[in-house]
């Protein structure tokens, strides 16, 4: 079965690394990562990830939790 991740972040960005390292260990088909307008270096950090499968949205604002959905 195909399913896909979902990581809604904002100034976290020791917890999404290791949300992301444990998400990609899962196996989960895909990962769509959506960085709600973080200003602690998530976005750059984001930029260097090369595993297949991750699909980032940056957003220029914090739209809140559900806004990120």
């Amino acid at each position: 079965m195909k399913c896909t991740a979902l990581i809604v972040t904002f100034n976290r960005l020791e917890k999404l690394k290791k949300s992301v390292r444990e998400t990609v260990k899962a196996g989960f088909s895909s990962i769509v990562i959506v960085n709600n307008g973080s200003s602690d270096g998530t976005r750059e950090w984001l930029s260097s990830l090369s595993e297949p499968g991750i699909t980032i949205l940056n957003l220029k604002d914090n739209l809140g939790g559900a806004g990120g959905f």
